[in-house]
């Protein structure tokens, strides 16, 4: 019986090669994008869970309070984690991790390596590190001993078995000689370390007493490992108690004020709002993204499931008259049911295995779409199969049972007479088409909104220009950038070179007793007029060092933006003031710039204060504005400046403009996943659309003929057979424009300048999805109302 299913199913698909593929395709696709989306899921939600103690093992992060306004940052000092596991029990142990650049000597070359760190030799007793080569016991145990990636192994060396191996590495003044003790496996997709290179802690070990200064710099990333019995409320408490004991006095009341508390390891990929990086450790995500990814992944696939159901129980009516003969022949009502449901189990395994197959091949697109590379393949994920199998084995269940007790309860007279309509059909299958494409129209919202938020964000007045503006980072080589601005000045391909700081962390400032966090920059006389800023009131910075002498007193003067005037509250800037955040005058404003976005576009804009600089060694940032046209020549120009002060490091250089763009790069990414994923919707829904008009034009065959027979046009018929279509899908948009204002209303929310809601946002949106399903209902329309009235009424 079950073989006579099979060769039944085989020769429908065969005979109705259309409705075949609209079945097969339209599922299979949906198949295909839930799979790579819950693998993406799922590699998101693991994160740091395959560390056998993840469930042990915290981050110490610290909480600071600066003028009022409380800042969680996701890093520790350098002797927190080491005097805490000493004198609490709870803690087993401890690992610190601080970055560290390199400059690799490859041959003649000098390589700039990135993602190196300094740790403590104990990282290998919190975290599971798959070895390679070498032994955990012996590693980091020299100061001149290094673990490396497998990556790395290859980079430099081309093979893996390289244990007592020697790498050149340039930290500060020349190269020195360093020795691998051991070669691990790259860390997985979904772990939240990220580096390739591990120095020892000891290198950078300070010599001498620890001081309350120590405790009040925090720049480290630190993990510890508790017991299993322990309480972390009972282990912050006492982490606490350990801090005050060693800051006392006076001396130790800034170290006193900053609190540390413990973060779970598996909650550090999902955690925002901390101010700083982690040392060693990626970027944290955004839990709405996957979550997002999440519900597009059900969406998709329950259009495609729609789809499926739709079209099986639209196909199961021209059937009545072979459900009649059977019935004659001595068919039972549960054989035509069984024969009903393995059909529709049958197409539902073709599209799985299809939906595999294009998951797999279109990984590595995928994988580059939201920046990720995984770890795993699909087929390495078994329960993600069983899961997406049993829902897509429901979905043909649920599809097939409909028709299959509808159809074969009918009388065999009413069925061999084709008169069968089941109940409330009509009804159904519009709801679906309806909601199909409400679906559709909300995600081409998105990408529209999307579209047009990145584009006003790029073309945003930033307050300067960015263009034709690069900057050189001379890092360790602080007191080398007067020679560089020197050498550069003599290219009359340059129209100006100035130097800077950098926009760091921020420091407190003070005006009548309200505090507020600026963030500052040094810069010298050049700065301003390069940058294009403009002074509103005042005067632009001396270089070499402003300030005012006013009896035995010295205040340096600085240059503040319109942010930090309306904030702190100065109604006279010029000449006021500010204190260093303990009330000592030790700041003279002179001059307000117009706010602009030093940061990125994409950040808001902070108060800022800005110094001249006093020493050469105070410049970190070389800037240099060229000519249009020298694009190609700016780095050859760059790095013979470069080579002059340093042959071994390479140059690091960035494009202003570039940097502000790739700020969006993140907007970018999504912007391309909801596109794809709007078109996916849109081709799921027309491809059922597709099927649902052929088979109603099949139906109205007959009607189609007598009108025509009648005088009817062929535009009247086109309307005719669209009508229904079209006043659905334009119904959907009453769905789609409430659901979608409030989706994007609350993406636009995290923008600190946005785009403005109006009916251009849907307007598009609606003429793009009516247009395509007008067109795909079309197609078939046409092909009916031409059709010659003789072929279908000449059986009548």
């Amino acid at each position: 019986m079950l073989k006579n299913y099979f060769k039944i199913a085989v020769r429908n698909l065969i005979k109705h090669k259309g409705y075949s593929f609209i079945n097969i395709s339209g599922l299979a696709i949906g198949i295909a994008a839930c799979l790579l989306i819950f693998l993406y899921i799922n590699d998101e939600v693991t994160f740091d869970k395959f560390h056998h103690n993840s469930d042990r093992i915290y981050r110490i992060n610290s909480k600071v309070n600066f003028g009022g306004n409380e800042r969680k940052i996701a890093a520790t000092n350098k002797i927190e984690a080491a005097a805490y596991a000493e004198s609490i029990p709870e803690i087993e142990a401890f690992a610190r991790i601080n970055n560290a650049t390199l400059i690799v000597q490859k041959g003649e070359e000098y390589v700039r390596q990135f993602k190196g760190v300094y740790a403590d030799p104990q990282i290998f007793d919190l975290f599971d590190f798959k070895l390679i080569h070498g032994d955990f016991k012996t590693a980091l145990q020299s100061n001149f001993g290094i673990v490396i990636t497998r990556s790395v192994a290859a980079k430099y060396f081309g093979k893996t078995d390289v244990v007592g191996k020697e790498l050149r590495i340039k930290i500060s003044g020349e190269p020195e000689s360093y020795f691998v003790d051991a070669v691990i496996e790259n860390f997985p997709s979904n772990s939240s370390l990220n580096f390739e290179v591990i120095l020892p802690w000891s290198t950078t070990a300070k010599k001498g007493a620890i001081t309350s200064r120590d405790w009040g710099n925090i720049s480290n990333t630190s993990f510890i490992m508790i017991r299993k019995d322990a309480d972390v409320n009972l282990v912050q408490q006492k982490m606490k108690e350990v801090r005050n004991l060693q800051n006392p006095g006076e001396d130790g009341e800034f170290a006193r004020g900053i609190e540390n508390f413990l973060q779970p390891l598996t909650a550090i990929h999902f955690t925002k709002g901390y101010n700083g990086g982690s040392a060693g450790i990626k970027k944290n995500s955004n839990p709405t993204h996957a979550l997002t990814l999440g519900g597009i992944a059900i969406l998709i696939l329950a259009l495609a499931c729609i789809n499926f159901a739709n079209l099986t129980v639209a196909r199961s009516l021209p059937r009545s008259k072979e459900i009649g003969v059977r019935k004659v022949l001595g068919a039972k009502r549960s054989q035509l049911t069984k024969q009903f449901l393995s059909e529709a189990l049958f197409v539902s395994s073709i599209s799985f295995i299809l939906g595999l197959i294009l998951a797999e091949l279109f990984l590595p697109a995928f994988g580059q779409l939201t920046n990720k590379q995984f770890s795993s393949s699909i087929i390495d994920n078994p329960i993600l199969l069983v899961l997406c199998l049993l829902l897509v084995l429901a979905t043909a269940l649920l599809a097939g049972v409909y028709p299959s007790f509808s159809i074969s309860r009918f009388s065999t007279i009413d069925s061999l007479n084709g008169k069968l309509r089941l109940s409330n059909r009509r009804y159904v299958s519009k709801a679906l088409v309806l909601f199909q494409f409400a679906i559709a129209g909300i995600l081409v919202v998105g990408t529209v909104a999307i579209n047009k938020q990145i584009g006003f964000m790029v073309n945003k007045d930033l307050g300067f220009d960015d263009s034709n503006l690069v900057y050189m980072d001379m890092f360790m080589f602080e007191d080398k950038a007067s020679i560089i601005k020197t050498d550069l000045s003599s290219n009359p391909n340059l129209t100006g070179v100035a130097l800077s700081n950098g926009y760091g962390s921020g420091s407190e400032y003070d005006f009548k007793g309200k505090k507020l966090l600026g963030i500052s920059n040094i810069i010298d006389g050049d700065y301003m007029d390069l940058k294009g800023l403009e002074v509103i009131e005042g005067r632009r910075l001396i270089g070499g060092g402003d300030y005012t002498y006013r009896g035995t007193d010295t205040l340096e003067n600085v240059i503040v933006n319109e942010i930090f005037i309306k904030e702190m509250g100065i109604e006279e800037p010029l000449n006021t003031t500010l204190g260093d955040g303990s009330g000592n005058e030790v700041f003279r404003i002179v001059g307000v710039v117009k706010d602009y976005d030093f940061a990125t576009a994409r950040s808001k804009i902070s108060p800022l204060v800005l110094f001249s600089g006093k020493s050469t060694g105070e410049y970190a940032e070389v800037l240099v504005r060229y000519r249009s046209g020298y694009d190609s020549l700016i780095q050859d120009e760059l790095l013979k400046s470069w080579r002059k002060i340093e042959p071994y490091q390479p140059l690091s250089f960035k494009f202003l403009e570039e940097e502000n763009q790739n700020a969006f790069a993140e907007e970018e990414r999504w912007k391309s996943i909801i596109t794809n994923a709007s078109f996916l919707t849109i081709f799921i829904s027309c491809l059922g659309l597709f099927g649902l008009a052929h088979l109603s034009a099949e139906q109205r065959k007959k009607e189609i003929g007598v009108r025509k027979v009648l005088g009817a046009s062929v535009q009247n018929l086109l309307l005719l057979l669209n009508a229904g279509f079209s006043k659905l899908v334009l119904l959907s948009f009453i769905i789609v424009v409430p659901v979608a204002y409030f989706l994007v209303n609350t993406w636009l929310q995290s923008f600190p300048y946005r785009i403005e809601i109006g009916v251009g946002l849907f307007l598009l949106p609606a003429i793009i999805t009516f247009g395509i399903a007008f067109l795909t209902v079309s197609f078939q329309s046409l092909k009916t109302a031409n059709a010659n009235p003789v072929d279908s009424l000449r059986n009548e």
